[in-house]
């Protein structure tokens, strides 16, 4: 079995860069991203102003951007949970989310056996402002602090929140810290301990704005520059950094069809033990053998690195050592092996050093370009030695391949104490998109606010904006299939990547039910269209199979091809032809619905307009094709032989209407479609003289281009025949719900019909109103119209019950159908999406990840920060008997640091959990003696629940 470890996902902060793109950016323009302060910059960061003004004081560090900001409602931490925990662990939770979301692997799925493997550098946090806030002790409890800012709690906590059920595992060996932590994750994947693996590091110094006291001899630079393998190099410079990557076993990774950026071939790790000068010096033998096993492990020579990523720190010792060692290494190779190190552009990251250089040495693979050695001014005279194959670079260059080979990088850490590793690379095979289909697709995205939703929706259309060249199919694949989906959605159907880039940027988000109930509306006639089936019908299979076997059907009983009306322009003018048009339209209906079934889009009922109900019944499952199309063509026939007449909607009331028609004895009401929206239908003289009294009463009406009275008493002798050809179908259970359009009546799955049904629904008036009033009783329901129009989507907003259900037309065009489908994701309607695409060839592609929303959760040591704010809580606490009731919201917001807690808001909700829920009780009884036992409070875990028990007792 093959030992390649794959890198199939990576991100970081570092300074001058948000994200590995911009950081790789930084690395190949050279760009030195350190900063130096002023003054002013350093006494406002608490530095004294005698240090300040010490000739000795360099005013230069790497910082990071806001590294006091974290979404603690994203990963559920309670905001004052969040102000205590050190900003390392805070950050590096937050990245590796980052991670594993740029390779597409946080799904909808669980995780698994994911292992984590990370560390972190010293917490200045904990010492400058957690413990300079004394009642922090009481509000939290020692445990509460330890959680917070233990470095054994590191890995576990981003286990914990992310849901990874591998090894979590802390690791600390100073400045090779996140380097081993790779090491060991490969480790793991090999032995199988885990199927994928997260491995980094985090060091954030604070105060961030603050430089250092240079000390002769020491390791820290004079200038404030970090020259590495320079011969004017005087030392390092410190820098802040978080950094994380996603392993995965190479074999496993092809087989899913990962993003391998990078391949792991082999890596080591030792210690250089005593045989060095001291503890903190580097050790040359131990450099050595570290280097050697590792290309052992990998299986290469170190013939074969074209470019070496190393510790690199810039002092003259740490230099010489790791030149000397390289040297004993690589020998006298003929070709050339540029070296470089990252902390020339960001300082020295401590316990993300490693991580740092591994993801600029992965950058350089993908990019095929040596970035230059930033601020090189006089390479150091061993590099200028006959017989020594380094060389560094003051400008970047392309990386060609050697005779056709992989190119390959290697990068060491050496942390102080001794511990080493090494890491062996080779760049990635490029993916083929040779064959891959591209075309119109649906691009989804979710937030967990509606604030990241529209954060995520335009850095997403930015990223297409900057990458046209992706297929859309791919861009679509990735987004509903490789990112986790949460409850503010929108999803946006496009023919390419500009036009989803616009999609995006003018979309709006819906908030996503919880297991909706989605409700199939299927027209009537007068939605029909020449041509509505063609698209679909071009586009996809099975919805082509079943319009074949329904015209089919159809051509027997009448000796006509359907196709011309569904899939052409109808060119001889037969759509107006109640015969046609019914069967028509069912087909349409019946073939549109199964398509949607077959993406996982099942109704919790379904409801028919007038002929539209025929087509429900087939796709309940009531009705055969064959007797559906039979029952239809014979319906349409009926109802084209009987006499004339004539249909007129009035925008009126029900009872407004029957007031109107008063003598019209041959009149009457054919549809109720909305409160304010009646059809009437009978003789075409009696509806023209009924007009004229609509007129004097100022009441709209408009003329339907029907040459019948539908349901109506001229349709007697048709339902009466309409009978006896369904006598000989046997009624079978319906497999989902059916509202009747004759009364709102619910036929329940199982239940069949009753006989005579379909006579007393063709001369019976539509109640659609009743119909869509019934589903209505359902929670949250979501009206889907399957088929040509939105007429039936336009008559269920008017009916006052259903104002706050999701109406979502779904027609058979393409723009219709896809952004149909993308509305129904937006609200909760789970689609499967691989069935949507139904085989077609995609590939994941690298998008960007969540925009984390940037709330300070920070403790000043003169004060302690103040309580956020809970979306949805309620304000201020009712006044309870002795005023318990808000002691105990008193006490919720305290430990919790949620401003508004209400007498009902749910302590879990707000981010409670079980230790904050054991010291709250505690409280509780030291307060009033008495508590609520832990599971009596988790059945009703409200303020009121607790004031309530404490007046029981």
């Amino acid at each position: 079995m093959s030992q390649d470890i794959a890198i199939v996902g990576m991100a970081g902060r570092f300074p001058g860069a948000a994200n590995v793109d911009e950081y790789w950016s930084n690395l190949l323009a050279g760009r030195v991203s350190v900063t130096s302060f002023t003054r002013r910059e350093l006494l406002e960061a608490g530095v004294p102003a005698e240090e300040a003004d010490d000739p000795a004081y360099v005013p230069v560090c790497g910082v990071l951007a806001d590294p006091d900001r974290f979404d603690a409602g994203f990963f559920g931490i309670p905001p004052r949970e969040a102000a205590i925990m050190d900003p390392q662990q805070r950050l590096l939770l937050q990245t590796a989310w980052e991670a594993l979301e740029s390779g597409g692997l946080i799904t909808n799925a669980p995780m698994g056996r994911v292992g984590v493997f990370a560390g972190a550098g010293f917490n200045y946090y904990l010492h400058q402002q957690v413990l300079a806030a004394p009642e922090l002790l009481a509000t939290h409890g020692l445990l509460g602090l330890v959680l917070g800012n233990e470095k054994d709690h590191l890995a576990t906590r981003i286990a914990h929140r992310l849901g990874l059920g591998g090894p979590a595992i802390a690791v600390q060996t100073a400045c090779s810290t996140s380097l081993v932590a790779v090491h060991l994750a490969c480790q793991s994947l090999r032995t199988g301990d885990s199927d994928l693996a997260l491995a980094g590091g985090a060091y954030v110094a604070f105060p961030q704005n603050t430089g250092y006291l240079h000390e002769a001899k020491g390791i820290m630079s004079q200038d404030g520059h970090c020259r590495p393998f320079d011969a004017t190099a005087n030392g390092t410079v410190p820098g802040s950094g978080v950094g994380a990557v996603v392993l995965k076993r190479a074999e496993d990774a092809r087989r899913d069809g990962d993003l391998v950026l990078a391949v792991i071939e082999g890596s080591a790790v030792n210690n250089d033990g005593a045989n060095k000068v001291g503890y903190t010096a580097p050790g040359v033998a131990g450099q050595i053998d570290v280097l050697a096993r590792a290309y052992a492990a990998a299986g290469v020579e170190p013939s074969a690195i074209g470019y070496l990523e190393a510790h690199g720190t810039a002092t003259e010792v740490g230099d010489a050592i790791e030149l000397a060692a390289l040297r004993e290494v690589f020998g006298g190779r003929p070709d050339r092996c540029s070296l470089g190190s990252v902390k020339a552009n960001i300082g020295h990251l401590s316990a993300a050093a490693g991580v740092a250089g591994l993801i600029k040495a992965v950058s350089a693979l993908r990019a095929r370009r040596i970035p230059p050695l930033a601020g090189l001014k006089e390479p150091r005279p061993e590099l200028g030695e006959p017989g020594t194959p380094f060389t560094v670079d003051a400008v970047a260059r392309a990386w060609p391949s050697a005779d056709g080979r992989p190119r390959r990088a290697a990068v060491s850490s050496f942390g102080l104490g001794g511990t080493n590793a090494h890491v062996v690379l080779r760049e990635a095979e490029r993916p083929t998109t040779t064959g891959r289909t591209d075309g119109p697709g649906v691009v989804v995205v979710s937030a967990r606010t509606a604030e990241a939703l529209r954060a995520s929706a335009d850095r997403l259309a930015a990223h297409l904006r900057d990458h046209p060249e992706l297929p859309l199919a791919d861009v679509a694949f990735t987004s509903q299939e490789h990112r986790r989906s949460f409850t503010h959605r929108l999803g946006v159907a496009a023919e390419d990547t500009a036009g989803a880039a616009a999609a995006l940027e003018a979309a709006t988000g819906r908030t996503a039910l919880r297991q909706p109930d989605v409700v199939f509306l299927l027209p009537g006639q007068g939605a029909e269209a020449p041509g509505m089936s063609a698209w679909a019908y071009r586009r996809y299979p099975s919805f082509a199979a079943d319009i074949d076997a329904g015209c089919d059907v159809v051509e027997g009983l009448l000796g006509i091809d359907l196709r011309e009306l569904l899939i052409g322009d109808d060119p001889h003018r037969l759509l107006h032809r109640t015969d046609l048009t019914q069967p028509a339209l069912v087909l349409h209906e019946y073939a549109l619905g199964r398509l949607l079934l077959s993406w996982g889009v099942r109704p919790g009922a379904l409801i028919g307009h007038s002929v539209g109900e025929l087509a429900a019944a087939g796709l309940a499952g009531e009705l055969e094709l064959a007797e559906m199309l039979r029952l239809v063509t014979r319906r349409g026939a009926l109802m084209q032989q009987a006499p004339q007449g004539a249909m007129l909607v009035v925008l009126a009331g029900e009872a407004a209407v029957l007031e109107q028609l008063g003598a019209f004895e041959d009149l009457g009401i054919a549809a109720v479609n909305a409160p304010e929206v009646v059809v009437v239908s009978g003789p075409a003289e009696s509806v023209a003289e009924f007009r004229k009294r609509l007129d004097g009463s100022g009441i709209l009406h408009r003329l339907l281009p029907a040459q019948r009275a539908f349901h109506s008493w001229m349709m007697a002798d048709a339902a009466a025949a309409l009978d006896e050809e369904a006598r000989d179908i046997e009624p079978r259970p319906a497999e989902f719900a059916v509202i009747s359009s004759v009364d709102g009546g619910l036929l329940p799955p199982g239940a069949t019909r009753p006989a005579g049904y379909w006579g007393r629904q063709l001369r019976s008036p539509v109640r659609f109103r009743a119909a869509v009033e019934a589903a209505t009783s359902r929670p949250r329901v979501v009206f889907v119209e399957v088929g040509p129009g939105t007429g039936l989507i336009g008559s269920a907003r008017q009916v006052p019950q259903a104002a706050g259900s999701a109406m979502v037309p779904l027609q058979a065009r393409r723009d219709e159908l896809l952004s149909g489908l993308g509305a129904l994701w937006a609200g909760g309607v789970e689609v499967d999406w691989a069935a949507v695409r139904g085989g077609a060839d995609v590939g994941r592609v690298s998008l960007p990840t969540y925009p984390f929303a940037a709330e300070r959760h920070w403790i000043d040591a003169a004060a302690p920060a103040s309580p956020a704010s809970a979306p949805g809580a309620a304000t201020g606490a009712e006044e309870g008997p002795g005023g318990a009731l808000d002691e105990v919201v008193e006490l919720w917001r305290s430990m919790l640091g949620v401003a508004a807690v209400g007498p009902d808001s749910d302590f879990f909700a707000l981010g409670g959990d079980s230790l904050l829920l054991i010291r709250m009780i505690s409280r509780v009884r030291r307060r009033f003696g008495v508590a609520p036992e832990i599971a009596e409070f988790a059945d009703t875990p409200t303020p009121r629940a607790i004031a309530a028990q404490l007046r029981n007792e």
